[in-house]
């Protein structure tokens, strides 16, 4: 479970390219691969400040038309699944 204070980055070993205007990332240790959206790959990118999920959230709710609690569901979402194919990681303190 994703928690507010926790800080999220982009895995070490998360291979990252872009194909027809798509973000695709891949795994190297597990090959486990992710083909992002429009707003995976604002996630994405946003990840490269170590952002918390309420950061995250704020980031969203001012580029996209969303409702704060839509916008916390999805990233969270999105985060659950990013660290199962350990394309991100949590920051340790």
């Amino acid at each position: 479970m994703v928690s507010g204070d926790q800080r999220f980055k982009q895995h070490q070993q998360a291979v990252c390219t872009e194909l027809d205007g798509e973000v695709a990332l891949f795994q190297s240790n597990t090959c486990e691969y992710l083909v992002l959206n429009e707003t995976g790959s604002a996630i994405w990118n946003a990840l490269k400040t170590q952002p918390t999920l309420t950061e995250l959230c704020k980031h969203l709710e001012e580029e996209y038309e969303v409702t704060p609690d839509e916008c916390k569901f999805s990233i969270e979402t999105w985060l659950e699944a990013a660290l199962e194919k350990k394309v991100i990681a949590v920051l340790e303190d």
